[in-house]
């Protein structure tokens, strides 16, 4: 079943050819590559990434507003998995005022509610930040669980894949929160 930008209960694909996994291995490296350098000179790769957009590549883009960028994971641990980046350059979110926590977690609240109306399946939204990199930058993790999956914390270390179908699924996912959004929240 095919599925458009606007329609709610989108079925991505959870397996990617042998061409796809080439594509990702390759664009992984080059990205770790880039992230590397920056971090060895002190630069926040996620800082150059918004100013320039020449870190990572494509980006299958959800939201993005002044404050907040939210974009499809480029290495998912799971269809849907989302970042919610805060633009504005904070190590964590003991960084951030009660004005902005709060924008932040209710972005992230709305993307999860999102995640749940636009995809087939999933049943919960798990927020994770770990922000322990050499040159910190405040991002929020949002990785769905799927109907019949395990539960429990093992979604944190399943292993990643490429994005697939990201224009369709990230038009869902914008579409869902727009609609979340425009209602005044769920």
């Amino acid at each position: 079943m095919s599925h458009d930008a606007d329609s709610y209960g989108f079925c991505p694909r959870t397996r990617a050819s042998e061409d796809e996994l080439a594509r990702w291995k390759e664009r992984r490296r080059i990205v770790g590559e880039r992230v590397a350098d920056l971090n060895a000179r002190g630069i926040c790769y996620q800082c150059r990434e918004l100013a320039t957009g020449d870190v990572l590549g494509p980006q299958h883009l959800i939201i993005d507003e002044p404050d907040v960028r939210v974009v499809l994971a480029s290495d998912p641990r799971s269809p849907g998995h989302t970042i919610v980046v805060w633009k504005p350059h904070a190590h964590d979110f003991t960084e951030l005022d009660d004005d902005a926590t709060a924008r932040l977690f209710s972005v992230c609240r709305d993307a999860a509610h999102a995640l749940q109306t636009a995809i087939s399946g999933v049943e919960r939204v798990y927020q994770v930040t770990m922000c322990d990199g050499p040159v910190n930058h405040l991002h929020v993790q949002l990785i769905p669980r799927y109907a019949g999956s395990p539960i429990g914390s093992r979604r944190l270390i399943d292993p990643r894949g490429p994005v697939l179908d990201g224009d369709l699924l990230a038009g869902a996912i914008a579409t869902a929160y727009e609609d979340t959004v425009g209602d005044g929240g769920p």
